[in-house]
């Protein structure tokens, strides 16, 4: 992320908090603390003022009666807010606070630039995988997490695993992210005593409790996966389109009639679903023992419909 990005983020998550921590900003952004300090300085050099809490429990805040004033951004950083604020409505919908800082830069911007439209830079019909349903039922799931994420407040949810069974499990929430066309919150679940993934849809219900907990240090380390075994597939030709989806332009070799993938992960089970997306489209070549697991899926899709005949 540019300097530029991250303050006028840091300024967004001012305007929209009553107290942001230096370690709440450092983690979110990647960067160090005293980095963090530079841009709070910057902001400072820019207009803004700005409240230092010092303490255990202190950060930044804006003066209360602040006022979003012409001068205060040029006509780009206006608009690079207002962009800022498409996506997050576009992702999460958007709170009465934000629409009403939106409003106003809106405002502002077009008395600075009355001869030229504004234009919409970014879109988000349907940011992740679901029907509109349930991108609708997400999105309000989503704001209650994150509020609770704001308030450092504990979740009750009622979850279903991927084997279909019903828990109810107190987390800590510490981050939505969304991964492979679908949101996921990652958090410390107090049942297990250690942290979890939990998939947003699976969650059928969730209350925020009154009770908050400390945030500590965390690690989010599913996303790098260690090198496993070599996985090579064949695909259909026409699927190439398709493909680039999924994988670098390293892993596809590209033949006379068909495409082949290889890659080193450590999957063989959760790629199943995967493969049959693509039906008769895709053969697994290598490892043997996800050949037969292929094979066996194959042979359970079929057997689904024998009583039919």
């Amino acid at each position: 992320m540019k300097k530029i990005e991250r303050i006028l983020a840091i300024i967004v998550l001012l305007l929209e908090n009553e107290l942001v921590s230096t370690a709440q900003l450092a983690q979110r952004f990647d960067v160090t603390k005293r980095t963090i300090f530079r841009d709070i300085e910057t902001i400072e050099l820019a207009g803004f003022p700005i409240i230092s809490h010092p303490g255990r429990n202190g950060g930044f805040s804006l003066v209360d009666s602040f006022k979003l004033r012409t001068y205060t951004y040029s006509g780009e950083e206006k608009q690079d807010i207002l962009n800022a604020l498409n996506i997050q409505e576009g992702l999460f919908g958007i709170s009465d606070q934000q629409n009403t800082i939106k409003e106003k830069i809106t405002l502002i911007q077009e008395k600075t630039t009355q001869k030229r439209q504004l234009k919409k830079q970014f879109s988000f019909e349907s940011p992740t995988m679901h029907r509109p349903e349930i991108e609708a039922e997400t999105k309000m799931k989503i704001n209650q997490i994150n509020l609770s994420l704001k308030q450092n407040r504990k979740l009750t949810i009622w979850y279903v695993d991927n084997k279909g069974d019903h828990t109810q499990r107190t987390i800590h929430p510490y981050e939505l992210m969304l991964m492979n066309g679908s949101w996921y919150i990652y958090s410390y679940c107090e049942e297990r005593d250690a942290c979890r993934y939990f998939k947003v849809t699976r969650i059928r219900q969730l209350t925020i409790q009154k009770m908050t907990f400390e945030p500590t240090e965390y690690s989010n380390s599913r996303l790098i996966e260690s090198d496993g075994e070599l996985i090579q597939l064949r695909f259909k030709k026409e699927d190439l389109g398709k493909l680039y989806d999924y994988y670098t332009e390293d892993e596809i070799e590209v033949g006379d009639n068909h495409v082949d993938v290889r890659i080193y992960a450590n999957q063989q089970k959760t790629i199943l679903p995967f493969l049959l997306m693509f039906g008769n489209g895709v053969r697994v070549i290598a490892p043997e023992k996800l050949k037969e697991l292929h094979k066996q899926e194959i042979i359970k899709l079929n057997e689904t419909y024998q009583n039919d005949c």
